[in-house]
């Protein structure tokens, strides 16, 4: 005899979907895509229904409790568009489907019909066009973007706008509400739980066809998306920081393939990955006139020994003093991890007549009148609205050796970023005079930079030409920690499918978080499918001791 089986997933790090048996009198209500009430661990749960059948393998099942929703909250292409997201990032399905829901969804809210929320006129899956905005001066993007934006809307289709942080957001809120041309759009800022479900009823409706916010605005329930950009497509946050750990540029990509819309990446420093695109005729380049940029030059240090908790080389000093005898402005950059109380106190020792100010992560405000700002990259909240006389960068070494595969774009960026706030010359200490990246930095030869990177990454199968999988096992015991890295690992290599690679298990980049002792084991294979498909496999036997958490961190 048939039964009415649903096909459900609920946010737990345990894939899915699970059989659950749908009441005679719900059958009507539990479609697909729409959110249900179930039991699940013995805990009543928020659960999303992803598929139907009329036979179930297993003989007994939990019922349905209730069906939450009049209509869908998700639509068949958003859940295919996640269901890959959610392979692609190490996480479960239902984990991806519950943060692209606001919060108030997440519990057992009730929500009836709401006019306009039918999805009609499906695309049929396949990108539209995707093209990438190098941008180096800042300021001729929107007239590009601006054309693209109406010619989308008149079509009948929505947009969405992605931003970094708060500071560029409300940058481009009064440009998109001027390209939007009076179409009805919603900011996806931090609200109330009420507020944010608000919003995402607008979209979701179809009342408001323009969308613009932070990370989680790639999923942001726009009917007929046509067109997504992303603003400084390069910023470090678009990876989200706490796992599911999915990043924007991969998961704006997917969502065009499966809602059939166009992609427009813009930056003045794109990533490597977006430049890669760009390279293999995946996306089209558009490299905008600059305005006249600043130029680099290098402070030498490879004959000169700097004294311990010293920054300032006596060139970049008498640099600083022309400036200041001219009444010019400077900024210095530091590394956050490096803290800038130390320079500032440096500069004062040399200058003690200079205003002279810090500026990091923990700044609300910068004071006004200061002739040296020492900062971090918390400076970069402020691009676009003034500009140094002169600027330095006093460890751009630092920048090229960290930890990390993308360090040297890392630097690249910052070069761009400092460019874009300063009058006259950057200045770089360092002691790499034959650093060929640098010079292309100084030179204004970007594509020497980016061709010699994608050959180096091309040659180590980094991404953008293979995937990196981190495995981080974190407890507040270290030896516990160091131990289970090490059974993973002995697992992981057993039966290891061809062509991924193990990497033997070591501290974390960041060994000690928050109490918890961090060792990571890396996994490394030009082909994401085989290697997350053996990680996967794996972690359905795996069991953890005590306290034991286990995170996965594609492409970190």
């Amino acid at each position: 005899m048939s039964k009415h089986i649903a096909h459900i997933v609920v946010g737990v790090p345990v894939d899915g979907p699970f059989d659950y048996l749908i009441p005679d009198e719900l059958v009507s209500k539990a479609v697909i895509g729409a959110r249900v009430h179930v039991l699940f661990g013995g805990l009543k749960r928020v659960g999303i229904v992803v598929g139907l059948a009329g036979h179930s393998s297993f003989q007994k099942l939990n019922r349905v409790l209730a069906v939450l929703d009049g209509q869908p909250v998700f639509t068949p292409a958003f859940l295919k568009f996640t269901q890959e997201l959610a392979f692609r990032s190490g996480c479960s399905w239902g984990e991806m489907l519950e943060i692209a829901l606001p919060s108030y969804l997440r519990t057992p809210k009730t929500i009836g019909e709401y006019a306009g929320s039918e999805d009609s006129g499906q695309r049929t899956a396949g990108p539209g066009k995707i093209s990438l905005i190098f941008d180096k001066g800042l300021v001729k993007r929107w007239d590009v973007l601006t054309p693209r934006i109406r010619a989308t809307l008149a079509a009948g289709r929505s947009v969405v706008c992605l931003a970094p942080d708060g500071n560029v957001l409300m940058d481009i809120l009064p440009r998109l509400k001027e390209a939007a041309a009076g179409a009805p759009g919603v900011a996806l800022m931090p609200g109330t739980d009420k507020q944010e479900f608000e919003r995402w009823l607008k979209l979701r409706s179809g009342e408001a066809r323009v969308a613009a916010g932070f990370i989680s605005a790639v999923f942001a329930p726009v009917q007929d998306p046509g067109l997504m950009i992303v603003i400084d497509e390069e910023a470090p946050a678009y990876k989200h920081d706490q796992s599911p750990f999915y990043h924007v540029r991969e998961a704006v990509l997917l969502r065009a393939q499966y809602e059939g819309c166009d992609v427009v990446f813009v930056s003045n420093a794109p990533s490597i990955e977006a430049w890669y695109l760009a390279k293999e005729k995946k996306a089209e380049l558009v490299v905008l006139e600059e305005e006249a940029l600043p130029a680099v030059k290098f402070i030498d240090l490879t004959n000169f020994k700097m004294k311990k908790e010293t920054w300032i080389s006596p060139a970049l000093r008498n640099h600083l003093e022309a400036a200041l005898k001219d009444q010019r402005k400077a900024l210095l950059y530091i590394q956050a991890a490096k803290g800038t109380m130390g320079v500032v106190e440096e500069v004062r020792k040399y200058f003690p007549a200079a205003r002279v100010c810090g500026y990091d992560k923990a700044s609300t405000t910068l004071a006004e009148g200061w002739d040296v700002l020492v900062a971090t990259q918390a400076v970069f909240r402020h691009q676009g609205k003034w500009r140094a006389d002169i600027a330095a960068v006093l460890g751009i070494d630092f920048e090229f050796h960290k930890n990390d595969h993308g360090a040297a774009h890392g630097a690249y960026a910052l070069v761009q970023h400092l460019r874009q706030m300063t009058k006259g010359v950057l200045f770089l200490q360092t002691r790499q005079m034959d650093n060929t990246h640098l010079h292309a930095l100084a030179d204004q030869d970007h594509r020497t930079f980016y061709e010699g990177e994608l050959k180096q990454r091309a040659e180590m199968d980094f991404p953008p030409y293979g995937a990196l999988i981190a495995i981080v096992l974190r407890s507040a015991d270290p030896e516990l920690a160091c131990a289970e890295a090490k059974r993973l690992y002995d697992i992981l290599v057993a039966g290891c499918p061809e062509g991924v690679v193990i990497h033997e298990p070591q501290q974390d980049r960041a060994p000690l978080v928050r109490g918890k002792f961090r060792h990571c084991v890396m996994v490394q294979s030009k082909d994401i499918q085989p290697a997350m498909s053996w990680v996967k496999a794996v972690f359905k036997t795996f069991r953890g001791k005590k306290d034991l958490i286990t995170t996965v961190n594609v492409n970190p």
